[in-house]
């Protein structure tokens, strides 16, 4: 046998040790949480800019008829700017969430097609023009009432993460397994 070839001899215990720490790191989310979540965080935020991804959102009636008016309006699903800025993101050792507190948002993320009944409360009307006619101030005594209305809305989904998303979660948890390795 020839003695010119590479030799390598496993240190069983340190080695056993290495795979310790790394089996411990990648079970343990801490040290990048904070990073994943603020990237998932941002790219439902820019799912509101670009009014959709990967495909665009239809538009909303509003949005159509504001579109030119104002830096924000004429965008689907940002009037207020109140769903886009509840946008909130939080990561633990196990867990990285990315959400919403506002009552609205599965309705508009889902959409809705259902019948919907509403109290309407007792109040007075003003009337001031009718089919575009000007009429002396009149107030109108409305008793409260239910009615019912159809809801519609189509889905609009901004809770997403997309396929580019995935080349970043997998570069932070790369460069994570690396530092685990450098530091066994």
């Amino acid at each position: 046998m020839n003695d010119s070839g590479l030799s390598y001899r496993l240190d069983q215990a340190e080695f056993d040790r290495s795979v310790r720490v790394l089996l411990q790191g990648v079970d343990d989310l801490l040290p990048i949480a904070a990073d994943l979540a603020l990237l998932l965080e941002e790219s439902v935020r820019w799912n509101f800019r670009v009014g959709g991804r990967p495909q665009k959102w239809p538009a909303s009636r509003r949005a159509d008829s504001q579109a030119g008016y104002g830096e924000d309006s004429g965008q689907t699903l940002v009037d207020t700017g109140r769903l886009l800025n509840s946008i909130t993101s939080m990561g633990s050792s196990d867990t990285i969430r990315v959400g919403t507190n506002v009552d609205y948002a599965a309705a508009h993320h889902f959409g809705v097609d259902t019948q919907i009944n509403e109290r309407v409360r007792a109040h007075v009307r003003r009337i001031s023009q009718a089919f575009g006619k000007q009429l002396p101030l009149t107030e109108v005594q409305v008793a409260a009432h239910q009615r019912s209305r159809h809801l519609k809305l189509p889905a609009r989904p901004f809770m997403l993460i997309q396929d580019e998303d995935w080349d970043d979660i997998g570069e932070l948890v790369s460069a994570n397994i690396q530092r685990l390795l450098q530091r066994s």
